[in-house]
């Protein structure tokens, strides 16, 4: 059922009992804003964000891994920004006219589960656009997953924690058989063709083609 956002004012939109604010999918820390944003992304939209550090951090982080940014605040967007010793992100549920309607967490700083957490609120555009510190946001988007074999020795596939291929980002090497691989994700980097891809519900990065042209993943035929 829509949401009917301006009858929702001041009421909590999100269900903190489900998983998507839960180990192992949210493993951020609870009551905080990033728990809160990363949380409600994959309540609403089903996309796993991943962010990893301070709130202050979440734009780059997200931009690196691949993810769609904009200046302007989109439904089911993440607005980031960057003032103060961790930062703060919010959520946009909904923006119309001249409206932005958003939710956010520990906007108190009390480092805890609060009755205020995840209610929503409302700001003019141009007070939104006003703002200090706002760095911009991150696209919450569906990604359209195609399947790929997995062609190494042993169908053994590296997966890295963002397209900076280095042994400090690598997470480890999975074995099976095929992986599912994010349309339109790939880039060349340091001579190497990289996809992002979804496993265990994370998205991680992965090699497809090495630096000599040897093949990692294979489209899968239908």
């Amino acid at each position: 059922m829509p949401i009917k956002y301006k009858k929702s004012l001041g009421k909590r939109l999100a269900d903190f009992s489900t998983m998507y604010y839960k180990p192992p999918i949210n493993s951020a820390s609870r009551g905080q804003c990033v728990w809160y944003t990363q949380g409600r992304a994959y309540e609403k939209k089903g996309v796993y964000i991943g962010a990893r550090g301070n709130a202050k951090d979440v734009y780059q982080s997200c931009k690196n891994d691949g993810f769609q940014v904009s200046k302007y605040p989109k439904p089911n967007s993440i607005a980031c920004f960057n003032g103060g010793t961790y930062g703060h992100v919010r959520y946009v549920e909904y923006v119309i006219a001249n409206t932005v309607y958003y939710t956010e967490a520990n906007w108190n700083a009390d480092n805890a589960l609060s009755a205020d957490d995840g209610a929503l609120k409302k700001m003019s555009l141009s007070n939104w656009m006003a703002q200090p510190f706002l760095q911009g946001h991150v696209v919450v988007k569906k990604e359209n997953l195609i399947t790929f074999e997995i062609v190494t020795p042993k169908s053994k596939l590296g997966i890295y924690k963002s397209s900076k291929i280095n042994r400090s980002n690598k997470i480890k090497n999975i074995k099976a058989d095929n992986v599912k691989v994010v349309a339109g994700s790939g880039r060349k980097k340091g001579g190497r063709e990289l996809v992002k891809v979804l496993y265990d519900n994370r998205y991680y990065w992965a090699i497809r083609k090495n630096k000599f042209h040897f093949r990692q993943l294979k489209r899968k035929n239908k």
